[in-house]
């Protein structure tokens, strides 16, 4: 049975070999956890056991002047801004601006391409609405146009309809 030293500073355990190894396996420790056996007195990093030396992944050494007790955590991972502006530029163009619906389909496909390229980026769900509301805009505004082209009364009661 062994306890450990988390990452929050608290003290866990106890827990058993195999439990240590699925932790490892899940990424919850790393080389660099410290642990202590029952009845021991001192605490060990996990890569001082040889009972876990298979267990632990083939990786970097540890970072110089990280505390051997606290667990590195994974970069965040980066929403793509080609994505985001995609998005914005969809909605502009649904409530407003027509004109740009052709720039949020291209930006949303150049957002799709760079993700799918990297893919610690997220916002595919921007890019995907943002060509969404690209095509949609589009969509209405050639609607708008064959309905003012087939029926040109529209246009001149509309003008007739506001005050000289």
């Amino acid at each position: 049975m062994y306890k450990i030293i988390g990452a929050d500073q608290k003290e866990y355990g106890p827990v058993t070999a195999d439990q240590l190894r699925q932790w490892i396996s899940e990424g919850r420790i790393n080389a660099n956890t410290k642990v202590k056996t029952e009845g021991a007195e001192a605490w060990k990093s996990v890569s001082e056991l040889p009972d876990f030396a298979a267990a632990l992944p083939a990786g970097a050494p540890p970072v110089p002047g990280t505390p051997a007790h606290i667990a590195m955590a994974p970069a965040a991972a980066k929403s793509n801004q080609t994505a985001l502006w995609a998005m914005i530029t969809g909605i502009l163009s649904l409530l407003c601006c027509q004109v740009l619906g052709p720039l949020s389909i291209v930006l949303g496909t150049v957002a799709l391409s760079q993700i799918k390229k990297n893919p610690q980026q997220t916002g595919s769900g921007f890019a995907i609405t943002g060509i969404v509301l690209g095509i949609l805009s589009l969509i209405l505004a050639f609607i708008g146009i064959a309905i003012l082209i087939a029926f040109p009364q529209y246009l001149t009661n509309f003008q007739n309809s506001f005050p000289q």
